[in-house]
């Protein structure tokens, strides 16, 4: 798991620096678009790195629990963060590009990253005997 973790952030990173040159080039004249515009691009591509970053945090520390239950919580948390980062790209790809606007995407896939870590700490957080 800490793998997979470790090699999807790094992707995903990758995908942060490729939506950063899909700004460049789809938005050149930075000064022509609305304020509100340019804040919506970069805070959803921002969001692309945040989702990165968790990953790789945990793909460094990631160590499954003892416990079955703390395990499955464990699972579950990385399941709920995969689903983050797709919801996260999708909302960079939907409110910059189709809708230029706001959606529930966004805000969906930080709740979910939310989530995503709450359950691994949940799960990872273990008394010492």
């Amino acid at each position: 798991m800490a793998w997979f973790h470790l090699v999807f952030g790094i992707l995903l990173f990758v995908v942060f620096t490729q939506t950063g040159a899909c700004m460049r080039a789809d938005f050149p004249d930075k000064e022509m678009m609305s304020q509100e515009l340019r804040v919506l691009v970069r805070s959803r591509h921002i969001y692309i790195l945040f989702s990165a970053l968790i990953h790789i945090s945990l793909g460094a520390y990631f160590r499954f629990a003892s416990s079955t239950w703390r395990k499955a919580v464990q699972i579950a948390g990385s399941a709920v963060l995969l689903a983050s980062s797709a919801l996260l790209f999708r909302a960079f790809v939907v409110e910059t590009y189709t809708l230029q606007n706001y959606s529930d995407l966004s805000r969906f896939g930080i709740y979910a990253s939310l989530a995503g870590v709450a359950l691994h700490l949940i799960g990872g957080v273990q008394r010492k005997n």
